[in-house]
């Protein structure tokens, strides 16, 4: 049958007799498929053909209890949780603490349910919070553990001699990704952990996702479920947001792994969206004070700062890198290790291991790391600078191996092996020399990465194009050192090759290995020196330049920069193989060149290097329009300026060599110029960034001379580059660098100044060939612009620069004219024959200029030989130069027209110089300091004729230029007019010969003038001589010019005063120049030995206006040439600011996006300080639950056995319960045999919650702010009785959080009740917020605005149980109407009034009440026992009122008459009382014997408790003080007199003293009536409260203190006026004086606050004698609150009834039906059901249900429901669940017509026995067999078919037999729970916690209750001898009192009464169907109600919720129902039965 028909059968032992069946929901076809609710099901009986069914029932299952069971029963998972962190608490021992945590992962592994356990207790999160604690060591044993909880089998192992190995063949799969998730990759607890363990666990990852796992692609899936890039990334993130912090930074080989894992997982094709990640992380990391593009034209590479601030900070910054890069002494140090920065680590190996492996050795007490590579090393920038060996070479190294795998050429024929460390020495030497290798020494500390310094001798960045990037490319062979592998050695194996690692890049050779070996003892290789080494500290480490202690700070950037690069390169390799499909989305959407360029601005050159190279990727894959938008966007000077911003390096240089070539190439390698010239033009963009990097540089003399190589060879070799750079600002670049080269004064030695000097000049003059030669004017326009710039220069301050700016521009005139001359002289034929092939003797050529740049270490003495190589070199270059230019076809060369004008052009140019810039005397040379230098280096260096040797310091470019024009003249003369030359070369001079003519007469004169050294006027002199030619000189010095006259002057004045100097041809010459000058018709003066005096005088007159004729064209040429400089800067900020607009958008854009990337991190941090309060959270919770009294883990050590009051609300805000608590006062204060053994009690696991490092993340408060969902977030305090805690508060869309310092609290707005205003301290600035669950905050703000502002906010969300209290006016008609009684009203008076349980200053104040407090009997009726209430309490006897008001017309006198001058404290408006009724002061006094009281009281009264004699002792006493004997005392009550009688009672045995008369002050001395017992003192001085006089009158007492009589007049005449710093609206910040400023602070704290005034006018008085009860109110009240709980009574005879208790008179029993005071109860319904009820329950609605046995009733109140609260209630949503099913499930049922569908699928350890549900916080609970409780919070949703969903569980542990009963008393928040084992516990709602045991039952509870009015209890056992015991408890466990029955009893309730107006009773329903009623005061019977017709027992009884109906259920199954007689007529309450059919399937 079931086959047939597609059924499902459950059968279960634990249900013998029944099975269940699921059948099908049968559809037509026709019908639309309805919502998939649940199968219907049914259960059957079974049927044997052995046994009758009666039989099957009987059966008793028997149940063995596996360990599965045990565990469940005591307490799951969490109970082994909890073991883990006791044993991390009390062992030190990490393999104990190892064990305890694999105790519960293989608890969890494989059990279903348990797994399921940790997840409910959030164990993750849980074990997360020990392991990051200090106490817990996370070493090799911990983590073994924790991989194997994670993955199928063990990764990591242990040989026989407890060494950890990896097995690296390991099959396992990773299970359980949560755990991997939540500890595997959380930083938190590996970056604490042992040395090593974290980069094991790393490489345990990488073994399970190797290539060859036969599972790597589940496992990289599962890898990707936990998130591992997202952890990963965040992680650096997080490291990086806290840099100030101190959290520890990732180790390299960390650094490494991620980069490889994430490699590994990215997948290939690789994941878009972890693309994406690693993109945003990279942006998200960047340093943001570096994200932008430099925008600022003064930064641009471009821009020129030749002087100036900016220049003055540049050449500052290059002294300091110059001084940072360069000294330092050597060290000697035992292990020698060099790293190339591919993450190789050549390193000493123990042992003959042949194979290459990185090894690391790792012993488990003191981890010494040695794969480390690429120390982080803290120099100025995170940079790793490159070292010279020998400065760190030991003198014990032995041997040295250098094994490259295809050797470099070099090294081939130079290293064989070498002895000692001098051969070492010279091999280093050369490998410098060789250029080919830049190596890295390592000194690498134990201690931290950080810790290392390192002296560093010449800084050149790392290359990483030369080594090949495999960790086990290099194989190394070491012969010593055997002793040492004995230590345990984790391996890193060698199959791990695959997984490739850090860098890859194409090499051109590998990487080198060097290993040494030592000669002592082997252990000093198998370690790194340490810091801890005294030996390897060198003596004189200060004096390195750069000894960086360690800062954290640089060592998480080191850590970034790593995996920034590691991630650079990832992208990189993944963009060069993308599919094609793929570039859509990755190019431009996600890696975007903007991007790129800001990113490129960091501090480390090794990010830029790959970000350059990422960029070049880029390049590589993009189409044409992408490249064209980057040049659009001017992306290469963009990246130049980015670049510009920091030092050059060389490896960036390099990068965008490699971006030229599309290969790799070294900066010093050659390359061939024709590759130049083929490579596309866009590739030819690259080499502009490279402008950015020259002047940065400087630094590093050799780089800066390869760069200047660099960019001459291609400036030579390709024109179409070499305009580029033009274009670019080379030339602006130079100047700047020149500047620099100047500015570095001494800093620089002088021989590479001269290098870099003469670099900078070839490059001029090879711009200067360049230009010349080209065809078109732009080109020339190069060579002023040129001119102009030099010009420029000329203004700097620097003596030095100045020479240089005139010697470079003459030097770049001769080489132009040079050019034009050699150009035209080589005849086209010749040209075509004898051209060699220029790139030959170009190579031979760099390679010399490389070689004076490669003998980096000369002597002075070899500097002339330098000069020399530098002079000769420099001519042959320029020859070179000039020959590639003839030789090149692109662009046009210069045609014969062009050549002339500029031949011109020159001329002017170079005359003009060689005349006005003469003032600097460039040739005054004299044999000193730097002109020597300037002069030796840089004229005569271009000098061809091998003049040096002359001695004549002469400007040989003048004597050419004579030569020249000279030569040029003789030309014109010597041709015809007809017959033009043919040689090219004459013909331009011959188009020259005007400008010639003029120049050179300007020339001569100017050579002649007296002005002129001597010597230079000889040497004219001598030219002249040598032209000897009287034609030329007629042709220049015809009339036209003026030149005769001057120099007839000039050399009459040179013949007539210098003749002596002169040599005798030097003479002659002289004569036939005059001789010449005479025949051009000059008239010349006769040189006569003594001239005239007057021909002297007019020859000075005239050499006086030539001079001022000189001086005005040389004023007029200066002003042309700032004219000229003026037009040159306006074209280059033009260009400055188009760069500078586009770069101001890039920022813009890109800042934006890296905000929102840090805003995700910032939530992430968020999240993780959340889930950290959360953890701390829910280990309370378990340590609560598991230490208890009844719990697995109790230890009566640290259980706390003190109470506290608990600030939880019930009913009227009485707050009854208290709350276990250590108590915190010392012996001192406590009487001798309740003092506690000395010394701090720690709670268990305190560690968890002491430290307070790791949560409080700096401002966590303000991250949360960052979260979009936060609205409002405000400062705001915390105001509580015991301190005021400063915090945040934050509303966003679905909870409310306040941050506090110590904690932090979040509710949701579901839980709000009400919401108040609230002064504080007299200011309008509070908010008072009650929630349901019975707590209330108190919130003050800065002011009333902001007040207001979060008021609001509160207000507009969604407050489902808002409570609408309405006005005041209504509640005063409700009391009057008799609907609340006066307690009640009274607290709503205090509310409103602002007074508050949180401010002891506002503190709610009730009055006092009765005067008699010293009788034996007391009658309520009786008027005078009755204090007066119409008079304040000071004045309750006439004589004392008079002494009131002459105080007060003293004061008002004294007011009058105004301030005195002496008086430091202004008089005060006047008053009658100094002191105030309710103050902090009075709180505490009455509270004392209370915790936390007590604690406050103490710190109140300075660390003591007050005088015997004046503390709380007596309530006589007190009044007496009060009212009548004490001037200053003027107290009135607080509520806690009228219902908690806790507060009298000395609970914890203080020690408050002895009084005068001898007795000792304990519990406080009662009046005789309350006969000693505080509870009754209390409900008696209740119902006092409620008394009919107290109803009549108290009216006049809210005058006093709320209404009219509160202030002006009317206060006077009361005499209820007091200190004017007691009401409110005084204002503090008012008040000038600082000191009287500070008092009156004082007052308002200490004085007392005056309550808000509510009433301006007389109260008005409650009318009758009785409470009047109302039908229900109209609506229109005003005040929702339509009481229908009251019926109208009939008034009937006076009933007589006895007294509550005997010797009070005047108690009121109370309304409801079986009251004594009230008519006889009658039965008013009965009604049989056939099936006996489990329960009956009172709903709010008034009617009331009958429950089946395994029926529970859910309900969700539309409003929530507080007994007698204030509001009419609805149900919005109801549902039965019913349990006790065999397949273990609960269900529901809430619509009647649908079948009940699951709700709760409960394990097969709980099976159900009872159930109990909490209306308004949903919370179910459910107790089982096993003695286990769970709580179920659930939600109501509407879109799940139950319409309640289930959130979370907990379990609660304390019974060990079948729970078989739950009682919720929802007012008080608690839940009693009964359980065959004799226990009865109360535990707490709200934290779901236990609260404490009911012990003393002598069998265990059959019927338990609770009052919903005051939570005392009611339990039932069976007696020993038959009958039954009711015993009372108080809410808080106390015992009332027990009494005995002689019937059993079956069930009991409590009636439930308002207090005060009556006393409530306890009825009990007896196994006879009799109901006994007992009263709750002293439970003495009350009456019995019979009905004769049943003697059935009575298993359920309950009262209506307005007392007026009794209703009892039989065992029958009949329900009955009574009422008072006379209200028989009214309605009665609906009575609603499920029974057990109602939930069939």
């Amino acid at each position: 049958i079931v086959f047939m028909h597609c059924l499902a059968v459950v059968y279960t032992t634990c249900c013998p007799g029944q099975y269940t069946i699921y059948e099908p929901v049968i559809r037509l076809k026709g019908q639309v498929k309805t919502v998939p609710s649940q199968r219907p099901f049914s259960s059957k009986e079974v049927q044997s053909n052995v046994l009758d069914s009666y039989h099957l029932k009987t059966l008793q299952p028997v149940e063995y209890k596996t360990l599965q069971c045990i565990l469940h029963e005591i307490g799951g998972t969490g109970a082994f949780v909890f073991l883990f962190a006791r044993v991390v608490e009390i062992s030190s021992c990490e393999d104990t603490q190892a064990l305890a945590l694999q105790l519960i992962l293989s608890l969890t592994k494989y059990n279903q349910q348990r797994i399921q356990e940790m997840d409910n207790c959030n164990g993750y999160s849980m074990i997360h919070r020990v392991l990051i604690k200090p106490k817990c060591i996370v070493g090799f044993c911990m983590l073994k553990t924790l991989l194997e909880g994670c993955c199928s089998d063990e990764i990591l192992y242990r040989n026989e001699n407890g060494q950890f190995l990896l097995d690296t063949d390991s099959t396992a799969v990773i299970q359980d990704v949560q755990l991997l998730e939540k500890l595997l990759l959380d930083w938190k607890i590996w970056s604490k952990a042992k040395q090593g363990v974290w980069e094991t666990l790393l490489v345990a990852l990488e073994i399970l996702i190797r290539a060859n796992h036969h599972q790597q692609m589940f496992n990289i899936k599962q890898l990707l479920k936990a998130q591992v890039v997202h952890h990963f990334l965040l992680t650096c993130q997080v490291l990086q947001e806290h840099k100030e912090g101190h959290l520890a930074s990732l180790p390299q080989e960390v650094c490494r792994s991620f980069v490889k894992i994430i490699e590994e997982v990215l997948g290939s094709p690789p994941d878009l969206e972890l693309l994406t990640l690693v993109f945003n992380f990279l942006l998200a990391v960047h340093p943001p004070t570096n994200t932008y593009v430099c925008h600022n034209p003064t930064n641009f590479y471009f821009s020129l700062h030749t002087d100036g601030k900016i220049f003055q900070e540049k050449i500052e910054s290059l002294k300091y890198l110059r001084n940072s890069s360069s000294g330092g002494k050597s060290t000697d140090s035992s292990a020698f290790v060099i790293t190339t920065p591919t993450g190789f680590t050549a390193l000493p190996l123990e042992g003959n291991t042949s194979k290459a492996r990185v090894q690391q050795k790792i012993s488990s007490q003191a981890p010494k790391r040695l794969c480390k590579s690429l120390p982080a090393s803290p120099t100025s920038s995170p940079q790793i600078h490159r070292k010279r060996l020998t400065e760190r070479m030991g003198s014990s190294v032995d041997d040295l191996q250098i094994i490259g795998k295809r050797d470099y050429v070099h090294l081939q024929d130079r290293i064989g092996f070498v002895g000692s460390s001098e051969t070492i020495k010279r091999v280093q030497e050369e490998l410098f020399l060789s250029s080919c290798e830049s190596a890295k020494t390592v000194c690498d500390s134990e201690l931290t990465s950080a810790e290392t310094f390192e002296d560093i001798a010449k800084e050149e960045e790392l290359s990483e194009n030369t080594f090949e990037s495999k960790e086990a490319d290099a194989d190394l062979k070491c012969n010593e050192g055997g002793g040492v592998a004995a230590e345990p050695s984790l391996r890193r194996p060698d199959n791990l090759k695959g997984l490739p690692s850090f860098q890859k890049s194409q090499s051109n050779f590998a990487g080198l290995g060097l290993a040494f070996s030592v000669h002592g003892s082997s252990s000093a290789i198998a370690r790194w020196p340490s810091f801890a080494d005294k030996n390897v500290l060198p003596e004189d480490w200060e004096n390195y330049p750069f000894c960086y202690l360690p800062s954290k700070n640089k060592c998480t950037e080191d850590c970034l920069v790593l995996i920034c690069c590691g991630l650079y390169d990832l992208l990189r390799g993944v963009l060069l193989i993308l599919p094609d499909v793929m570039l859509d989305d990755v190019m431009d959407k996600l890696i975007q060149p903007d991007y790129l360029i800001v990113l490129v601005n960091h501090p480390s050159p090794l990010i830029q290097q790959g970000v350059i190279k990422l960029l070049d990727a880029y390049f590589n894959r993009a189409r044409r329009e992408q490249k064209e938008k980057f040049l659009k966007n001017r992306g290469f000077s963009l990246l130049a300026n980015q670049l510009y911003l920091h030092q050059g390096t060389q490896e960036v240089v390099e990068c965008f060599l490699e971006m030229l070539f599309g290969r790799s190439v070294g900066l010093d390698e050659e390359f061939d110029l024709e590759d130049v010239k083929n490579v596309g033009l866009f590739q030819k963009w690259c080499v502009i960034p490279v402008l950015g990097l020259i002047e940065n540089s400087l630094y590093d003399n050799v780089l800066l001379h390869n760069c200047f190589c660099l960019l001459l060879q291609i400036i030579n070799s390709c024109s179409k580059v070499a305009d580029l750079l033009l274009d670019n600002g080379l030339l602006y670049v130079l100047c700047n660098t020149l500047a620099a080269l100047n500015g570095l004064e001494t800093n620089i030695p002088l021989n590479d100044y001269k290098l870099l000097a003469c670099d900078i000049q070839q490059l001029l003059v090879a711009v200067a060939i360049h230009a010349c030669s080209s065809s078109g004017s732009q080109y020339f326009r190069v060579i002023e612009d040129l001119i102009v710039l030099l010009g420029h220069l000329q203004n700097s301050k620097s003596a030095r620069m100045q020479n240089m700016a005139v010697v470079l521009q003459l030097r770049v005139l001769q080489a132009a004219i040079e050019l034009i001359k050699t150009t035209a002289t080589q005849d086209a034929q010749e040209q075509a024959g004898s051209v060699p092939s220029p790139s030959a003797p170009h190579r031979a050529m760099f390679q010399k200029r490389k070689g004076i740049a490669g003998s980096r270490k000369f002597s002075l003495a070899q500097s002339d030989a330098l000069l020399m190589k530098m002079r000769s070199l420099a001519s042959e270059e320029f020859n070179m130069m000039m020959q590639r230019r003839m030789s090149q076809e692109n662009p046009i060369q210069a045609t014969e027209t062009e050549f002339v004008q500029r031949l011109q052009r020159l001329t002017v140019l170079a005359v003009n110089r060689l005349i006005y810039l003469e003032c600097l005397d460039v040739l005054g040379i004299t044999e000193n300091t730097s002109q020597s230098r300037l002069s030796t280096s840089q004229l005569e260096v271009p000098e061809e004729e091998g003049q040096q040797e002359l001695p004549s310091k002469t400007n040989p470019f003048l004597k050419e230029m004579f030569k020249m024009l000279v030569e040029g003249i003789k030309v014109s003369i010597g041709t015809s007019r007809m017959n033009t030359p043919k040689q090219q070369w004459k013909r331009i001079l011959l188009s020259c010969k005007d400008t010639f003519r003029t120049q050179l007469g300007r020339l001569l004169v100017h050579s002649l003038s007296p002005a002129r050294p001597l010597q230079e006027r000889r040497l004219a002199l001598e030219l002249v001589h040598e032209i000897n030619n009287q034609e030329i000189m007629r042709d220049c010095l015809s009339p036209t010019l003026q030149h005769g006259p001057k120099l007839v002057l000039y050399l009459y004045e040179l013949m007539h005063n210098h003749s002596d100097e002169m040599t005798k041809e030097e003479q002659r010459a002289a004569g036939d120049f005059v001789n010449a000058l005479k025949c051009c018709g000059y008239k010349c003066i006769p040189l006569s030995p003594r001239p005239k005096p007057d021909l002297i005088k007019a020859l000075k007159e005239d050499q006086k206006k030539y001079e001022m004729e000189e001086g005005i064209n040389k004023a007029a040429w200066e002003k042309t040439m700032a004219n000229n400089r003026q037009n040159l800067f306006q074209r280059l900020d033009t260009k400055s600011k188009d760069i500078s607009k586009i770069a101001g958008d890039i920022t813009q854009a890109v800042s934006l996006s890296q905000g929102m990337e840090r805003k995700k991190v910032i939530q992430h941090i968020r999240g993780m300080y959340k889930a950290e309060l959360s953890a701390s959270r829910h280990w309370q919770e378990l340590v609560q639950q598991l230490t208890h009294d009844r719990a697995l883990w109790y230890d009566p050590v640290y259980y706390p056995t003190s109470w506290q009051l608990d600030p939880t609300e019930g009913p009227n805000r009485e707050r009854r319960r208290l709350q276990r608590c250590y108590l915190t006062i010392p012996n001192k204060y406590l009487l001798p045999d309740r003092q506690k053994q000395e010394g701090v009690i720690k709670t268990p696991l305190s560690y968890l919650f002491e430290d307070k490092t790791h949560s409080s993340h700096s401002s966590t408060v303000k991250d949360k702010a960052a979260s979009e969902h936060i609205r409002v977030n405000r400062r705001c305090i915390s105001v509580a009785p015991s301190r005021e805690t400063a915090g945040e508060l934050l509303l966003d869309s679905a909870v409310f959080h306040g941050e506090t310092e110590p904690a932090s609290f979040s509710w949701t707005y579901e839980e709000i009740k009400e919401v108040h205003k609230r002064w504080w301290q007299l200011r309008d600035n509070a908010v008072e917020i009650f929630l349901t669950n019975g707590r209330t905050l108190l919130l003050a703000f800065d002011n009333t605005k902001v007040r207001d502002d979060v008021y609001h906010n509160i207000l507009t969300n969604n407050l489902p149980n808002l409570l609408e209290y309405g006005n005041i006016a209504a509640l005063t008609h409700l009391w009057c109407t008799g609907q609340i009684t006066n307690f009640e009203y009274l607290t709503h008076l205090n509310k409103h009034a602002g007074r508050s349980f949180n401010d002891l200053m506002q503190y709610p104040v009730f009055p006092f009440i009765l005067s008699d407090y010293t009788n034996e009997t007391l009658d309520l009726n009786d008027p005078s026992v009755y204090r007066n209430l119409v008079k304040p309490i000071a004045v309750q006897s006439k004589e004392k009122e008079d002494r009131y008001v002459d105080t007060y017309k003293y004061l008002e006198e004294e007011y009058r008459k105004g301030a005195r001058e002496d008086d430091p404290m202004p008089p005060v408006q006047p008053y009658h009382y100094g002191s105030h009724y309710s103050n902090s002061g009075t709180v505490l006094h009455f509270l004392v014997r209370l915790p936390p009281f007590t604690k406050m009281f103490l710190a109140y009264q300075d660390q003591s408790f007050d005088i015997p004699d004046r503390t709380f002792h007596s309530t006589n006493t007190t009044w007496r003080l009060s009212s009548y004997e004490s001037m200053t005392d003027v107290k009135e009550l607080i509520p806690e007199f009228f219902y908690l009688p806790d507060f009298l009672v000395n609970r914890e045995g203080f020690d408050f003293g002895v009084r005068q008369n001898g007795d000792r002050v304990n519990h406080v001395n009662l009046p005789p009536w309350a006969r000693n017992d505080p509870r009754l003192f209390i409900l008696i001085h209740r119902q006092a409260l409620e008394s009919d006089h107290v109803s009549q009158t108290i009216c006049h007492w809210i005058d006093l203190v709320f209404g009219y009589k509160q202030k002006g007049k009317a206060s006077v005449q009361a005499i209820n006026v007091f200190h004017p710093a007691t009401y409110f609206g005084m204002d503090v910040s008012a008040v000038e004086d600082p000191v009287q400023r500070r008092a009156l602070e004082t007052m308002i704290k200490t004085y007392g606050q005056t309550p808000r005034q509510l009433f301006p006018s007389a109260h008005v008085s409650r009318p009758g004698s009785r409470l009047i009860m109302e039908g229900e109110l109209p609506a229109a009240m005003g005040l929702l609150v339509q009481f229908a709980f009251r019926e109208t009574r009939e008034h009937t005879k006076e009933i007589i009834y006895p007294s509550p208790l005997p010797w009070i008179k005047g108690l009121k029993w109370g309304e409801y039906v079986g009251s004594p005071s009230a008519p006889d109860p009658v039965v008013c319904f009965s009604q049989p059901h056939g099936e006996r009820f489990g329960s009956l329950q009172a709903l709010p609605t008034k009617a009331i249900c009958g429950l089946s046995r395994k029926f529970c009733l859910l309900m969700i109140y539309s409003k929530e429901q507080g007994v007698r609260s204030m509001h009419s209630t609805d149900i919005q949503w109801s549902a039965i669940l019913s349990w006790g099913y065999a397949d273990n499930i609960l269900r529901l049922k809430s619509k009647q017509s649908e079948p009940p569908v699951n709700f709760i699928q409960s394990s097969q350890f709980h099976q159900v026995t009872s159930c109990a549900w909490v209306p308004d916080s949903c919370q179910l609970f459910t107790g089982s067999k096993s003695g286990v409780i769970t709580a179920y919070m659930n939600r109501f949703t509407s879109n799940t078919p139950s319409e309640i969903e289930m959130e979370s569980q907990v379990h609660l542990y304390g019974h060990t037999a079948e729970i078989t009963s739950l009682f919720v008393c929802k007012p008080y928040s608690i839940m009693i729970s009964v359980s065959k084992d004799g226990t009865c516990i109360i535990w707490d709602l709200n934290r779901l916690c236990y609260v404490q045991s009911l012990a003393g039952h002598k069998s265990p509870v059959t019927a338990v209750s609770a009052s919903e009015t005051t939570g005392d209890i009611a339990t039932v056992c069976d007696s020993v001898g038959g009958g039954s015991d009711l015993r009372l408890w108080t809410v808080n466990g106390d015992l009332v009192g027990h009494v005995h029955c002689r019937e059993s009893i079956c069930s009991v309730a409590f009636s439930n009464q308002p207090e005060g107006v009556s006393v409530n009773v306890i009825a009990g329903g007896l196994e006879n169907g009799v109901v006994r009623l007992w009263s709750t005061w002293d439970l003495k019977p009350v009456r019995e109600i019979t009905f004769s017709k049943s003697a059935k027992p009575i298993v359920s009884l309950t009262f209506s919720c307005d007392g007026h109906h009794l209703f009892t259920a039989n065992s029958d199954g009949n329900v009955i129902a009574w009422c008072r007689k006379d209200q028989q007529r009214l309605k009665l309450p609906m009575f609603y039965s499920f029974l057990s059919s109602y939930a069939a399937g």
